[in-house]
């Protein structure tokens, strides 16, 4: 018989009824929530290409940009991190050699699997929603749209009304 005065077995026991609990949950609560929590796993990573692989976002995006995907596709060859921004993923980047002339952004939000997405080409950009108008657009694509349009010269250079304050 096991001493279950045992400290260590109390927390190893502990551990593994937790993960029990929140794997039931998940299934408990049914396929959305199994999605949602496969796809906020990817918020701060580098597999951009997972993300637009699943089987949701790439369905979605197929959706809204039928023959522009590829389009989309080519403005994000050179990307970064996925981020998030005001509660949607995002992945943003450009053709390559072509930062400012052809870009992209796709955004995702996990919880309702809402996607929208942009594309700058030719000084003309592009928002792909279902939203019924602009300023209902999620915010991380009215904020890349503000990024693109300045041609991210506020990324690269500091505005005049900004002041940098430094620890004394």
């Amino acid at each position: 018989m096991v001493d279950v005065t045992d400290f260590r077995l109390l927390v190893r026991i502990a551990a593994v009824c937790a993960a029990a609990l929140v794997a039931g949950a998940a299934t408990a609560q049914g396929p959305e929530a199994a999605a949602r929590a496969r796809l906020a796993k990817y918020a701060g990573s580098y597999d951009t290409d997972a993300l637009l692989r699943e089987p949701a976002v790439r369905a979605e995006l197929r959706k809204l940009l039928g023959p522009q995907l590829k389009h989309l596709v080519n403005n994000l060859n050179v990307k970064g991190s996925v981020d998030v921004i005001g509660g949607a993923l995002s992945i943003s980047g450009n053709a390559p050699h072509q930062g400012t002339e052809e870009e992209a952004v796709v955004c995702v939000v996990p919880i309702n699997m809402m996607l929208e997405a942009a594309i700058l080409s030719r000084g003309a950009i592009t928002v792909f929603t279902r939203a019924e108008k602009y300023e209902y657009a999620m915010l991380c694509i009215k904020d890349w749209v503000t990024l693109a349009n300045s041609g991210h010269v506020d990324r690269l250079k500091q505005p005049a009304n900004v002041r940098v304050a430094k620890p004394r």
